[in-house]
């Protein structure tokens, strides 16, 4: 009777945990659906001819009837709303983003040309945050109520709350202006003949001022979230038996209290993961890192809007995607304890 009643504690437990993963991915849809359907709205939603929007008035001020109804057509503005949204759910499908107006080339592929460079960047950063402030807030958690763990908390704080531009900028004046020890420009030095190990360190060289930027400001939350989550775990009773057997040290900290402060950490890192991509439209730009950041903000001084409306869509789908996995991580942590 005892192996049936655990048997069906385990099969409601499998099937409530099937329900909330459908659930998410439910929520995940609608929500993308959402930013399809704002995306389309954003062109549309401007005041004036859209032709105007997307060019500027004097570029189609003196254009032929037969030249405005061509381009109409080239940018899917012709016909019904409800016509040229099906058309621009139809590109969508296809992986068509349109045409830059500015460089005439295809959005998707200049997207999918600086996307890696972003990737690279937040995912390091995100990487070195999750690793030194899960440990820092773990150490800074056992260390509760000392003087030195109240000296590390005020100084975070001040850290905190200097916003990434602002960093970005005494970085690059003290760093590369004045001390000229980082380089100022790009993703790897042009013009360069370096592959291998050679190309990896040039890349890193060129990464390291925008990665400290984003690990400095984000490093922090992780910290907090994971000295909180310590603090919760020492008042509970299995560390308290745990420590009556003798286990400290690398152990505890290792086997116990990290593993139980994951779920708080991963909701946090995920929700980090989102503030680092918006950061680096900002990192990107003052050290003109080759990001889709930076590909964003010149297409708002370009009036690019078909560049700014696609790149836009991608990173909105990238942050869906990350809430989306997150949920379902957060949801195996929580489904152990």
């Amino acid at each position: 009777m005892d192996a049936e009643g655990t048997a069906a504690r385990s099969s409601r437990r499998s099937c409530q945990g099937l329900c909330q993963v459908g659930s998410r991915i439910l929520e995940y849809l609608i929500a993308l659906t959402i930013l399809v359907i704002l995306s389309f709205l954003a062109v549309h939603a401007l005041p004036g001819d859209p032709l105007d929007v997307l060019y500027g008035d004097a570029s189609v001020a003196g254009l032929s009837t037969e030249a405005r109804s061509r381009l109409l057509s080239l940018y899917g503005l012709d016909g019904s709303l409800l016509d040229q949204f099906l058309r621009y759910l139809h590109h969508l499908l296809r992986g068509d983003l349109g045409l830059s107006t500015r460089y005439g080339m295809p959005v998707l592929d200049m997207i999918l040309a600086v996307l890696p460079w972003t990737v690279l960047l937040v995912l390091t950063a995100t990487g070195l945050s999750f690793v030194m402030g899960t440990m820092a807030g773990v150490e800074a958690g056992l260390r509760h109520g000392r003087r030195s763990g109240r000296w590390l908390l005020a100084v975070l704080a001040l850290l905190d709350s200097i916003p990434p531009f602002v960093k970005a900028l005494l970085l690059l004046f003290v760093f590369v202006i004045g001390l000229d020890v980082l380089p100022a420009a790009g993703g790897m030095t042009p013009f360069s003949s370096a592959r291998g190990l050679d190309g990896l360190v040039d890349i890193a060289f060129h990464a390291l001022a925008p990665l400290t930027v984003l690990v400095l400001h984000e490093v922090t939350k992780i910290l907090y979230f994971a000295r909180a989550s310590t603090i919760t775990i020492l008042s509970r009773p299995f560390l308290t038996v745990a420590r009556a057997k003798g286990i400290s040290g690398v152990r505890l900290r290792g086997t116990y209290v990290a593993p139980n402060a994951m779920a708080a950490v991963v909701a946090q890192t995920a929700a980090m993961m989102t503030h680092m991509i918006s950061g680096a439209v900002f990192v990107e730009t003052v050290f003109s890192y080759p990001g889709i950041g930076l590909l964003i903000f010149d297409g708002i001084f370009g009036r690019d809007y078909p560049l700014v409306q696609g790149a836009l869509l991608a990173v909105g789908t990238i942050i869906l995607t990350i809430n989306l996995v997150a949920d379902i991580l957060i949801l195996r942590l929580t489904a152990r304890g």
